[in-house]
């Protein structure tokens, strides 16, 4: 389990002990709604059957965010054998989570690491991929959300895991552990912890924490050199860092800044969102805003495995560049870019082998659903994920915040395999419980 020093009681109200925030989601009733909300994050696990999708409630409509299993057989939201939805609530304004599949011996166990901005937060959640799939991480029956066992937040003051904590990602350590890292945008905090993935339950150990400029955003680590990097969207330069031996026994690795790596920037301060490696790890791609652009960089190591990060090129994009997601779809299997640009209510697709956009994938499209006529999909995009689904081939699937005067937060199927029907354009959504297959 999580330290003493760190266990958050589950009670806000009796212990009074967490911020405004939480004290204000007091009395708002449980999501039970059939879809899912502002999707703000999605990840899928290894074998490319499930996605984890978060949902953030950024208009503070319920007391928490949900996290929600999708089948990517069927495109449905995995539900319960009685129909009920099967979900884990996760403090509201959630962000970018992990997925650790280091869990077991087999591919259905894995732990999702969830932060979110609500109360400051950074939530874990056991995940058995059965038949249906189970999430659990002792939620609390008054919050809803994870207990003070699975969750490390901010109380009394204190923010263990930053103010605002945005963005998690994981790497191996060399002793064996496994090591968290955590953004965080309010204050620019960067937090690492490590834990021992064979332990259950699990213990998070606090190794090291540095102040970064304000507006961390998106975090990724390179597995050619476990350089770390970050973007920010106040500052128009992406954050780098090693992990060092440390010199004492409480901290036995700690934070190494290193050089940042300053990009072209205008006179509007909104800079870094979503970072994301080629396929052979080379290439690091960056959505910014300011211009708006895929900016990208070569991470090659030299020979003293040290990395180049030299900027190759700057693409231009539509306006606000947010997520990013790449795949082996384009000519002769080479990488493609995908850039969710969420001010154009579009996805830019980039090759970058020829430095261009090659094709714009409006996010609108017409779904017949059962016993209702057609329902016009149409929103802003924001997270993806471009995965190739067993049987099924490339798929890329986008969250959409959506306009008035629909409130439904849809998540968009694409096909995007080459000779794939309907190749880059929206098919349809994904489905509610038992809805129509696609």
């Amino acid at each position: 389990m999580l330290p003493a020093a760190l266990r958050l009681p589950s009670l806000c109200l009796a212990l009074a002990v967490l911020s405004a925030a939480c004290d204000s989601n007091i009395g708002l009733p449980a999501d039970q709604s059939d879809s899912l909300r502002y999707p703000i994050a999605l990840v899928a696990d290894p074998s490319g059957k499930q996605i984890f999708a978060l949902g953030a409630n950024f208009d503070r409509l319920y007391r928490a965010g949900r996290l929600r299993t999708i089948d990517t057989a069927t495109d449905q939201y995995v539900v319960n054998p009685d129909g009920s939805p099967i979900a884990t609530e996760i403090p509201s304004f959630g962000g970018s989570f992990a997925l650790d599949p280091a869990v077991g011996i087999t591919d259905t166990t894995f732990r999702l690491f969830v932060p979110a901005r609500d109360d400051d937060s950074l939530s874990v959640v056991d995940v058995r991929a059965t038949t249906p799939t189970t999430m659990d991480c002792g939620a609390d029956a008054i919050t809803g959300v994870c207990s003070g066992d699975r969750r490390i937040a901010a109380s009394s003051g204190l923010f263990p895991v930053g103010d605002d904590p945005i963005a998690v990602a994981l790497s191996d350590s060399p002793d064996g552990r496994r090591r968290v890292h955590i953004a965080a945008a309010n204050n620019g905090q960067l937090s690492l912890y490590d834990f021992d993935p064979k332990e259950q339950p699990i213990n998070l150990r606090s190794l090291d924490s540095v102040i970064m400029p304000v507006g961390l955003n998106s975090i990724i680590i390179s597995p050619l050199t476990q350089r770390v990097y970050v973007t920010t969207t106040g500052t128009a330069a992406v954050q780098t860092y090693r992990v060092d031996p440390g010199t004492t026994s409480d901290k036995p690795w700690v934070i190494a800044q290193e050089p940042s790596i300053v990009l072209p920037a205008s006179s509007a301060v909104d800079y870094g969102r979503g970072l994301a490696f080629s396929s052979d790890n080379s290439r690091l791609y960056v959505a910014w805003r300011s211009p708006a652009s895929l900016n990208i960089l070569d991470v090659v190591p030299d020979g003293s495995g040290v990395p180049g990060n030299r900027l190759v090129d700057s693409i231009v994009l539509g306006k606000k560049p947010s997520g990013l997601a790449v795949a082996p779809t384009g000519l002769g299997g080479r990488d493609l870019v995908y850039v969710s640009c969420f001010g154009e209510d579009a996805i830019w697709v980039v090759d970058p082998a020829e430095r261009a956009t090659i094709a714009t994938i409006p996010m609108r499209l017409g779904v017949q659903e059962p016993g209702q006529g057609p329902l016009i999909v149409r929103g802003s995009p924001f997270s993806m994920a471009a995965i190739n689904v067993p049987s099924r081939g490339w798929l890329l699937y986008a969250g959409l915040f959506s306009v008035p005067p629909g409130d439904d937060h849809h998540i968009v199927v694409v096909p995007i395999a080459p000779g794939a029907v309907n190749r880059n354009v929206p098919d349809h959504i994904v489905h509610v419980g038992i809805g129509g297959t696609p």
